[in-house]
């Protein structure tokens, strides 16, 4: 009876399009009122201990360096470095703004981040050399991608924090799905610039422009390299070179343009903003999870998968099909923190690696920030490129073969996520 009215309650507030920590809230407090062995007096421990987690101490520490990234005006930076060693190929602008994405999102750490930041770039410089207006906001919308994936992710610390896995591991599993997300689209670029022949080029830069613009770039290149070096090393932890990435950042901002004590005001704000969004629904995720671990539903599900004699590879693919489904309404964070006490015991039971369904989980996630009815991705880019949500869907929909491609391979071949972290981190 209690199980029910979780769901129910839970569902109908959804439905009503209350926010979903408030849901998570208002769900569990359902399900203690009605459940005579738990008390009120549960929802106080809960709640601080869903914020002290170590690992969760790195979340504001990484908003904070991607805040100060996109004040300083590396964007244009890290776009005219790929420009200048293929943006003359054909099709090659797109080739470009998808590795520009790979770039930023070693800074920001989210996909909405390098969106914004380095949308508008992309698209006007594509639509300059007289790419249609819908591929180059689709090429936009979905590189950026990759953003959660690679590090330093925001999305995967929430993950690390709710499934107790190290931030480390996790890192270092997003490199390799990363560069096959980004190879995959650029394969989808090169065949499309194959089959139109009247798809723009430009001329080819010398070695000389090459240098200028690898020079202007290489200090905003080195910050994921302090950042996974430092931790792979063992010289800091994830949150301690989350630490180091601010004051890094600080410096870029220093060196490349005036830095003003306003300007340090506005950033801690946009900070403080963004993690107290998403400390919020961690909060509230932490009282959710305790109590649909309370009301056993990960052993009901389990317990269910193995009488219908699932194997782990169709388990994985009910995994996907669940989390693509869940994406499609849901932001990322909320997803991450609803699924993974449920999918945490799944992958127990199926000999499933967390840092694999970690990736797999974020992966998934992404994708739904392409779908709609929610996809945000599509309304950001949508209102940057100027045209309707309507057209950027559909110009959309060919970028998710390449990217659903990429989530098989990462789903059935884990090793893709855990060779590195295997090789580096003993």
């Amino acid at each position: 009876m209690e199980l029910i009215a979780l769901l129910f309650t839970f569902i109908a507030l959804m439905l009503l399009g209350v926010p979903v920590a408030m849901t998570m809230f208002g769900a569990s407090i359902v399900y203690i009122i009605m459940d005579p062995t738990l008390s009120l007096a549960n929802i106080a421990t809960k709640v601080v201990g869903g914020v002290s987690s170590y690992s969760l101490l790195a979340l504001p520490l990484y908003v904070m360096a991607g805040e100060i990234m996109n004040s300083a005006g590396i964007t244009r930076r890290l776009f005219n470095l790929p420009l200048s060693f293929i943006g003359h190929v054909k099709g090659g602008l797109a080739h470009v703004n998808i590795l520009a994405s790979m770039l930023f999102a070693g800074m920001s750490g989210s996909a909405i981040a390098d969106t914004a930041g380095l949308g508008k770039i992309e698209m006007q410089a594509m639509e300059e050399e007289g790419y249609d207006t819908g591929f180059s906001a689709a090429i936009t919308a979905a590189s950026s991608t990759v953003g959660p994936i690679v590090p330093p992710s925001t999305t995967l610390i929430v993950y690390a924090t709710v499934a107790e896995v190290s931030v480390a591991r996790l890192f270092l599993g997003g490199l390799m799905p990363g560069i096959i997300m980004c190879t995959l689209m650029m394969m989808y670029v090169t065949f499309i610039a194959s089959k139109q022949y009247n798809f723009p080029t430009r001329s080819k830069n010398s070695w000389e422009d090459r240098f200028v613009a690898f020079k202007e770039a290489i200090f905003p290149l080195i910050t994921p390299v302090i950042i996974i070096l430092g931790i792979v090393t063992g010289i800091t932890t994830a949150t301690e070179a989350g630490a180091v990435a601010v004051i890094y950042s600080l410096f870029l901002c220093y060196y490349y343009t005036r830095f003003t004590l306003s300007k340090f005001i506005e950033i801690m704000k946009a900070a403080f903003n963004t993690t107290a969004q998403i400390c919020f629904i961690v909060i509230a995720s932490a009282l959710f999870g305790w109590v649909i671990t309370i009301a056993k539903v990960p052993d009901l599900v389990g317990n269910y998968l193995f009488a219908l004699g699932a194997s782990k590879w169709i388990v994985l693919l009910l995994i996907n099909i669940c989390l693509l489904f869940l994406g499609c309404f849901l932001s990322i964070t909320s997803s991450i923190l609803i699924a993974t006490p449920t999918l945490v015991v799944l992958a127990s039971m199926y000999n499933i690696d967390l840092v694999h369904l970690g990736i797999v989980m974020t992966l998934n996630l992404t994708i739904g920030l392409l779908t709609p009815p929610v996809g945000w991705n599509l309304y950001i880019v949508s209102g940057l490129a100027n045209i309707s949500f309507e057209r950027m869907v559909k110009s959309v929909i060919p970028l998710l073969i390449p990217l659903l491609i990429s989530l098989l391979i990462i789903t059935y071949f884990d090793q893709t996520v855990l060779w590195l972290p295997n090789l580096i981190i003993k």
